[in-house]
């Protein structure tokens, strides 16, 4: 049984990426680790050794870890810091990005998978900026170690106002049901189209997102019709809150 021993958190990044390197202990004549030689030596390949060595240490620093790194659990510190999980951007091609709400975007890309472990059937790229595409998915074709392949980022454009908009993505793994983000953020800008309708829709919902006591003269049941009748016209709060008045 390795002794609990207290270790300072800067030598976290040496246990995982050391090869054949001396790694300070605990300067305990009793430890189990150290025989009270003060340093341990440590294998790349040791990984069963750096996460007995790693959860012990660095338990009660998770704090610490979850803000700085937003990792939620010693597995996933564990997988960040050994880079079992990775890949690399070979070539974003160049992709047509514009279009109006419900539209299908497809991001072309080529890339590898440099890390050190196989990805599982849960693989996709999730968009992590702005809030209007925030936690889109798209499904991947999972990659073993060292494979690379030419996939896509595929997504309907949701409903949203026309403007200029910057995506962000992540990949993403599943990993006993924890989601791991890894590996470089793409950054897709996309310029989103003038759609009436998109537009007179969400001008409905900001009205019904009103207070109750302004609204509840208005009749929703009357929505439909008019979004299909004013399909080709812009409307506003004013105009489109008179069309809903009930009658008397």
């Amino acid at each position: 049984m390795i002794n609990k021993i207290i270790m300072s958190f800067k030598y976290y990044e040496a246990f995982v990426s050391s090869k054949n390197k001396s790694i300070p202990c605990c300067n305990s004549l009793n430890c189990n680790l150290c025989l009270g030689k003060y340093y341990i030596q440590v294998q790349s390949e040791d990984i069963n050794l750096m996460d007995i060595l790693i959860q012990d240490k660095l338990q009660s620093r998770m704090k610490e870890i979850q803000t700085k790194l937003k990792i939620n659990t010693i597995d996933q510190f564990l997988d960040y810091h050994q880079r079992k999980y990775n890949y690399q951007l070979i070539y974003l091609f160049e992709n047509h990005t514009k279009g109006k709400p419900e539209q299908q975007i497809n991001i072309n890309l080529k890339y590898k998978n440099n890390g050190t472990i196989d990805w599982s059937n849960e693989t996709y790229f999730k968009c992590i900026h702005p809030e209007e595409f925030k936690g889109i998915i798209s499904q991947v074709t999972p990659l073993q170690s060292g494979a690379e392949e030419t996939t896509e980022i595929s997504f309907k454009i949701p409903l949203i106002k026309e403007g200029e908009y910057l995506t962000k993505w992540r990949l993403c793994c599943k990993r006993n049901q924890e989601e791991i983000q890894f590996g470089p953020t793409i950054e897709i800008p996309c310029t989103i189209e003038e759609s009436i309708e998109i537009y007179n829709y969400l001008i409905l919902q900001e009205l019904k997102n009103l207070e109750q006591s302004v609204i509840e003269s208005l009749d929703f049941s009357k929505a439909p019709k008019i979004l299909e009748d004013k399909k080709d016209q812009k409307l506003d709060l004013d105009s489109l809150f008179l069309l809903l008045l009930k009658q008397n």
